[in-house]
């Protein structure tokens, strides 16, 4: 039987690093956590060991693939597939532009939506929902 995987996505190589690393250190599950920087990478990749991942995590804002298309190619594949959204575009701010991608992340119906720079005690957060699929 093959290990249960988490795949991780960011255009910027290093957010999508550390995301991988902190969720190898600070997780209570024992996870393989795969990073990639690109969304067609990891869609591809997906295709081929969707039955093995439990959960994406995956920055919304990315060339050649957003977060939403993303999000939809999985659950074609997949529809249970646990979905994370991080984007450095949400926060709490008025401006109207931000409440656009904010209202565009919640209507993909993600598990969990973590705004960049990710709070505190966010791998918590991941745990509870990888709860669901242990």
């Amino acid at each position: 039987m093959s290990k249960k995987k988490i795949f991780v996505v960011d255009d910027y190589p290093f957010a999508a690093y550390a995301t991988k690393k902190t969720i190898g250190i600070l997780s209570k599950h024992d996870y393989v956590v795969v990073d990639f920087e690109s969304p067609v990478v990891l869609l591809d990749r997906f295709k081929l060991e969707f039955e093995d991942v439990v959960m994406v995590i995956t920055d919304y804002e990315m060339p050649n693939l957003r977060g939403s298309e993303l999000i939809e190619e999985l659950r074609k594949i997949k529809p249970d597939i646990k979905i994370v959204v991080m984007s450095a575009w949400l926060d709490t701010s008025t401006s109207e532009d931000k409440q656009l991608i904010g209202k565009e992340v919640k209507a993909q119906n993600p598990d969990l939506i973590l705004a960049k720079p990710f709070p505190e005690n966010w791998v918590n957060k991941v745990d509870e929902i990888l709860e669901e699929v242990a």
